[in-house]
């Protein structure tokens, strides 16, 4: 008992230097997130700056997208920037861990207000060539901003462009569609901060039935009745006429097939023997398999 006594003061001093040797192990855990900005319209830069305190062997910096970054321990950077790009509420979170599996965490809530949008509606949005269309444009600038441009692409090749100083636009744009086709037709809107927001619209044009006309001369008279038929097909717009009929009205017809032309003029003679009225009717198909049909009445009376 007296040598330990004696040797009390020097175990003490042993302790005491062990302790202060080791004093950064009895640090607290401990993570500070700081974020500039915390509020603003999309898209929104964040800058995060970091630091954390204790015998940290792990940290993640969270930002309540689903995207986080692992940060180096050994050299952690001074700030991270973050864009957010849609409107919502996030939270973010550092999160640092130790040897032993104690985390300590620190969060920041951010507020990513609405951004500078537009939509694009079309009307009608399908129907036969040519087709005219009316575009409807809208966009609002996000808080604090300005749209200053705007483009329009029709999807055929053609565009408009205009600048623009306004917070608002909501205008009707009238446009022809000429040729056959699926189009998607896109609008484009840039504000003061160079963000630019876009949607889009698909338009389909399909290839009319075929063009046509039938006259018939005389188209009254006493029995019998010689009539001459002229007609004039034209195909739509990637299509070809492949058939055509004429039917008479008293039973007799004529026709033809296997045709592959834009165009076609016909003239045709048919005799009426019987009195009564009739309607001679002309059909014409195209390689689309769509039919286009005239009528003409004709009227034979009893003989003088």
């Amino acid at each position: 008992m007296r040598k330990l006594k004696r040797y009390f003061p020097a175990i003490l001093m042993v302790v005491g230097l062990v302790l202060g040797g080791c004093a950064w192990l009895l640090r607290p855990l401990e993570a500070k997130l700081t974020a500039t900005p915390t509020s603003g319209p999309a898209p929104l830069d964040v800058e995060f700056k970091i630091s954390f305190t204790g015998a940290v062997t792990s940290a993640v910096l969270e930002f309540g997208t689903g995207d986080y970054l692992t940060i180096d321990i050994a050299n952690p950077p001074e700030s991270v920037v973050y864009r957010y790009d849609a409107q919502g509420q996030y939270t973010a979170r550092l999160v640092v861990q130790d040897a032993q599996g104690r985390t300590a965490t620190d969060s920041k809530t951010i507020a990513v207000l609405p951004g500078t949008s537009c939509s694009l509606g079309v009307t009608p949005a399908s129907g036969a060539a040519p087709l005219g269309v009316l575009f409807m444009v809208n966009a609002e600038a996000a808080s604090g901003r300005k749209i200053v441009y705007w483009k329009l692409e029709f999807g055929d090749g053609n565009e408009v462009e205009f600048t623009a100083d306004t917070t608002t636009l909501s205008l009707n744009f009238p446009y022809t569609y000429t040729d056959p086709g699926d189009y998607t037709a896109k609008l484009t809107v840039r504000d003061n901060t160079g963000f630019e927001a876009t949607s889009q619209v698909t338009v389909h044009v399909t290839t009319p039935p075929p063009t046509i006309s039938l006259s018939a001369s005389p188209t009254s008279g006493p029995v019998p009745l010689t009539v001459t038929f002229n007609f004039t097909a034209t195909a739509g717009a990637g299509a070809k006429i492949t058939k055509w009929t004429l039917l008479f009205g008293d039973g007799d017809f004529t026709g033809q097939e296997g045709l592959n032309v834009d165009t076609l003029t016909k003239t045709v003679t048919h005799d009426y023997t019987q009195t009564g009225s009739y309607t001679a009717t002309l059909r014409v198909w195209d390689s689309l398999n769509q039919m286009s049909e005239d009528t003409v009445d004709i009227e034979v009376t009893e003989a003088p």
